[in-house]
């Protein structure tokens, strides 16, 4: 493979995470807020920790994942940072929501 054609390759790779990523903060805005999304994403930031960029996109969609299920925005910004997975959160999140622990 030509030099010219990795780099073509990689420009369209960068391009789709990019897509990917606004396409994520613009499903948190819907459920959250848009402020949330910008702001969450900033706390996320993958030139901020030790992830990649894909980490950070894992971390995007886990947010959004349980911010689906109900979770108040804050509480699954913190959540999202743990490590844990989100079923782990949100098995988490129902105990304590429901006073069985």
């Amino acid at each position: 493979m030509a030099m010219t054609e990795i780099i073509k390759q990689l420009e369209k790779e960068i391009l789709q995470q990019r897509t990917d990523e606004q396409q994520l903060k613009n499903e948190i805005a819907a459920v959250a807020s848009l402020e949330f999304a910008e702001r969450a994403a900033g706390a996320l930031d993958p030139k901020k920790h030790l992830y990649s960029f894909e980490g950070y996109l894992s971390l995007l969609q886990m947010l959004k994942t349980v911010l689906y299920a109900g979770m108040p925005p804050d509480d699954a910004l913190d959540a999202v940072q743990t490590g844990w997975s989100a079923e782990k959160i949100l098995e988490a999140w129902w105990v304590m929501r429901n006073g069985n622990f």
